[in-house]
C-alpha cells in the first residue's frame, strides 16, 4: 500500500475530503536549496483534493483540519501508470510505422500524430468505463495524532 498524509479539508457525512501535497521525487534531499531541480519542485508543486469514503467506526472520529494518511494499492497504481502512459506510446509508434510504410515522412508524422491521439481517446474511454470501481479510490487508513500536517488550509469552494 502506497501511502500519503493530508489535511482534511471538508467532511461530507461519511466521506471526507483531504488535501495533499504534490512535490517532485527529490524533495527530500539534504541539498534541495542549491539545487535547481528542487527549486522548480517548490514552485510547481501543488495541491489536490481527493474525496475518500471513511469506515463507519471513523465517521465521527474525523475532524476538520485532521491529518489523515490515505492509501492507494501498489497493483492498482502499476498496472494504472502502465497502461496511462504505454498505450498512447505504443499508438503513436505504431501510426508513425503505418504512415511510414505508405512512402513519405510526412505520412509518419501524420501517422504518428494520429496514433498519438487515438491513445488518449483509449485512455479516455478505459477511465470512464472504471470510473465507479472502487479498487481504483483511495482509502482511508488512519488519523495522525503527532506529526501534524503542514499543508496550508484552503476553503472547499
Amino acid at each position: 500500500m502506497i501511502e500519503e498524509r493530508g489535511k482534511v479539508v471538508a467532511v461530507d457525512g461519511d466521506a471526507i475530503w483531504v488535501e495533499t501535497v504534490q512535490r517532485s521525487g527529490c524533495h527530500g534531499c539534504a541539498a534541495k536549496s542549491g539545487c535547481g531541480t528542487g527549486l522548480l519542485g517548490d514552485f510547481w508543486a501543488s495541491a489536490s483534493r481527493v474525496r475518500v469514503q471513511l469506515p463507519p467506526a471513523e465517521s465521527q472520529a474525523v475532524q476538520l483540519h485532521d491529518t489523515v494518511v490515505i492509501g492507494i494499492g501498489e497493483r492498482v497504481l502499476a498496472s494504472s501508470a502502465l497502461v496511462v502512459y504505454l498505450v498512447p506510446l505504443v499508438l503513436l509508434v505504431t501510426g508513425a510505422l503505418a504512415g511510414q510504410a505508405l512512402g513519405s515522412e510526412p505520412l509518419a508524422i501524420a501517422g504518428a500524430l494520429l496514433g498519438l491521439f487515438a491513445g488518449a481517446l483509449a485512455i479516455r474511454t478505459y477511465s470512464y468505463l472504471r470510473r465507479g470501481d472502487a479498487s481504483l479510490e483511495p482509502v482511508y487508513l488512519r488519523r495522525e495524532q503527532r506529526n501534524p500536517c503542514a499543508i496550508p488550509v484552503v476553503p472547499v469552494s
